[in-house]
């Protein structure tokens, strides 16, 4: 995914940070300089291996995420890792990648996130080949150049270094690259669990900066995402003869299950994170919304929330669990009634709510003792994740004096939702600094990274691993 507030996002998970949070906090911050750039050394062999990264097809479930998997393996062997410091992990034919460089010590480990796998793209509908990183109007272009391989790069490339230059951390650095997270996510559910103990993962598919036009410098942690959770309804009857119409036609039956969850609102929850959030985007917003929403950051309740939604009902999904319907079918002939209807209905679950509690509100609202409702796969709730101190202290000395540090949760969903689920705290803290002009495009035809943002963020991981490692 590429979730961001401005960084990224993916279909399945990711809903796009919203913009208006970042560009809120560069309204209060000071003008800052822009980050030094790392060696024209270290960006040329960066170049040279994104251009190669990019060139793998890598969606998920095709041979090219293997064959990825495979050519970075190699990349860190070269580094001068030792063979056992480096896993290939195969979880029902999705590939992961697991890199650890040692520490001197047994304390827990720090995880680095990223994912291999990108969604797919036609050719003949951008402007260049997808899979071949270009040049163009200061920008380099290929899919995944944001989402995520980007992260992907910074990170490798973080490892890369820090093992030519001997680098010795005080615990154990563990790179976890999966290869499937636009899609199922068994990849990085397998590794979750064979790195459970972990002290904390930081995940470069979320979270990121903000530069407004004035330079001004803000930086977004995502500390929680919604819990990702599909159901089928399905209603069933003997069906029949098109010209002669049951009572309880299946089709109507569905048809009313819904439009009953149409009109169905959650409950609002709100906690310290949520309502940074909120005073975040306050400079951003206009009169009524801005009165409402500092209503609700005043005094948070039902009520003062219910007030936000009357105003624009789809503004704030991080406020509540939603669930829409995405997906229909139902009947196979035009003259005969259906035996049975289907919808799939996909939920954004609020941090702390369960799956069975969300299976019950459905079941509650629709009011059919006969509808049938189904979790499908196996959605993992996703806990809300303290940010380490000093993961935030190595931020804020990395960033430029003054920058605002603000937490948020995600309306979507990252590979950091299986980490969580496994107990290993999660941050995302993706290398990005965007500004208006970005234009990522992340998922979209004509994807695209600005040339000095690439640059810039090289060392993020780099610098990040130092400082919480014991290095300088």
């Amino acid at each position: 995914m590429h979730t961001s507030l401005v960084p990224y996002p993916s279909t399945r998970h990711h809903p796009p940070m919203k913009t208006r949070t970042i560009a809120a906090l560069v309204l209060l911050a000071a003008a800052l300089p822009a980050q030094a750039e790392p060696s024209a050394a270290v960006q040329t062999e960066a170049r040279d291996m994104f251009a190669k990264i990019i060139s793998y097809p890598s969606v998920a479930g095709s041979p090219a995420v293997g064959q990825l998997t495979q050519y970075l393996a190699g990349e860190f062997r070269k580094a001068g890792y030792a063979a056992q410091d480096i896993q290939i992990i195969d979880s029902d034919g999705h590939p992961g990648l697991i890199v650890t460089l040692r520490g001197k010590s047994r304390k827990p480990p720090i995880l680095f996130l990223s994912h291999m796998d990108v969604v797919g793209a036609k050719a003949e509908q951008w402007v260049s080949d997808p899979y071949t990183l270009t040049e163009r109007d200061g920008a380099l272009h290929g899919r995944g150049t944001v989402d995520n391989k980007y992260g992907l790069l910074a990170q490798a490339q973080a490892f890369i270094r820090l093992k030519r230059e001997g680098f010795v951390p005080n615990r154990d650095l563990i790179l976890v690259f999966s290869g499937d997270e636009e899609v199922d996510g068994v990849s990085a559910r397998a590794m979750a669990q064979r790195l459970k103990g972990a002290a904390y993962a930081l995940n470069s598919d979320a979270g990121g900066g903000f530069r407004g036009k004035d330079g001004s410098l803000s930086y977004a942690i995502q500390a929680g995402e919604k819990t990702y959770a599909s159901f089928e309804l399905t209603t069933r009857n003997p069906g029949g003869h098109s010209s002669r119409p049951r009572p309880d036609n299946a089709i109507y039956s569905l048809a009313r299950a819904l439009t009953k969850l149409e009109a169905h609102r959650f409950p609002a929850h709100w906690n310290p994170v949520v309502l940074q959030g909120l005073q975040a985007q306050l400079p951003t917003l206009q009169d009524p919304m801005k009165s409402a929403v500092s209503a609700f950051i005043a005094n948070p309740s039902q009520q003062t929330a219910d007030a936000i939604a009357a105003i624009d009902p789809a503004a704030f999904p991080e406020l509540r669990t939603t669930c829409v319907a995405t997906m229909l079918r139902g009947g196979i002939v035009e003259n005969a009634l259906a035996n049975d209807a289907t919808a799939t209905v996909n939920c954004r679950i609020f941090p702390g709510e369960t799956v069975a509690e969300t299976r019950a509100t459905l079941a509650r609202v629709a009011a059919d003792d006969k509808l049938e409702i189904k979790p499908l796969g196996n959605p993992l709730e996703s806990p809300l994740s303290e940010i380490p101190p000093e993961v935030r202290t190595a931020l804020a000395k990395q960033l430029p004096p003054g920058t605002r540090i603000t937490p948020y949760i995600e309306a979507g969903a990252t590979d950091g939702l299986y980490f969580r689920s496994a107990g290993i705290p999660t941050v995302g803290v993706g290398p990005l600094i965007e500004t208006e002009g970005s234009n990522y495009n992340y998922h979209g035809i004509d994807e695209r990274v600005p040339i000095n943002e690439f640059n810039e963020g090289l060392d993020h991981y780099y610098r990040l691993a130092k400082a919480l490692a014991g290095g300088k």
